[in-house]
């Protein structure tokens, strides 16, 4: 999957994580979901049934969850879980 993962989706989804992160820290939070909402659907839309697309769509679902239960730390936390994973990606290209 690395391979295949087009450049263009793998900077809008890091892209998206970072900003998701950025905006739960400044308690942003409606931005927050929104930005995570855009990343579930470009997982979901762009991704072909994979360990990422899966790893990306839990982590979505969670920050919503973490979000909805006031739990910002929480949030943040599996927003940065996935700009790390996204991140690993590129490590996998280079080997």
């Amino acid at each position: 999957m690395p391979g295949d993962l087009p450049s263009d989706v793998h900077a809008v989804l890091t892209q998206l994580a970072q900003e998701g992160a950025a905006a739960v820290a400044t308690a942003e939070f409606d931005t927050a979901r929104q930005t995570v909402g855009t990343a579930e659907t470009v997982s979901r839309n762009k991704l072909p049934e994979c360990e990422l697309r899966a790893q990306l769509l839990h982590g979505c679902r969670q920050v919503h969850t973490a979000l909805d239960n006031e739990h910002p730390d929480a949030a943040a936390e599996y927003l940065r879980a996935m700009d790390r994973r996204l991140a690993a990606v590129d490590d996998e290209k280079s080997d």
